[in-house]
């Protein structure tokens, strides 16, 4: 299903919003004037990803630096601060994506 989650103006380039869809929190960002939108929990411990920065396609979580891909969803880095840490702790899960679309000045995500 496709649900409208905001305005386009209340998404300006380089911003985000966390958005609440059927009870689950959505990200949506515009980055570079393209938008994205995903789980705003991070696959790797959970934290939220709205605390992060985007850096042009990847997201990058506030608390341990693992780096995701927004196009793909895939991790793309982990730090090397962490490689040294047991091997469950470093395991991540990829980004939940969610297909994104403007039109008329509205942003619409499709779960």
């Amino acid at each position: 299903m496709e649900f409208k989650v905001c305005n386009s103006e209340e998404l300006p380039n380089n911003s985000m919003k966390v958005i609440n869809v059927q009870g689950s929190d959505i990200l949506v960002c515009r980055s570079n004037e393209r938008l994205f939108a995903f789980d705003n929990s991070c696959p790797h411990r959970g934290a939220s990803l709205s605390k992060s920065d985007i850096k042009g396609t990847r997201i990058v979580c506030y608390m341990h630096d693992f780096e995701y891909d927004l196009n793909s969803g895939k991790l793309e880095h982990i730090p090397n601060k962490w490689k040294d840490q047991n091997p469950n702790w470093t395991k991540s899960d990829n980004l939940l994506l969610f297909s994104v679309s403007e039109k008329d000045g509205e942003i619409y995500v499709r779960l």
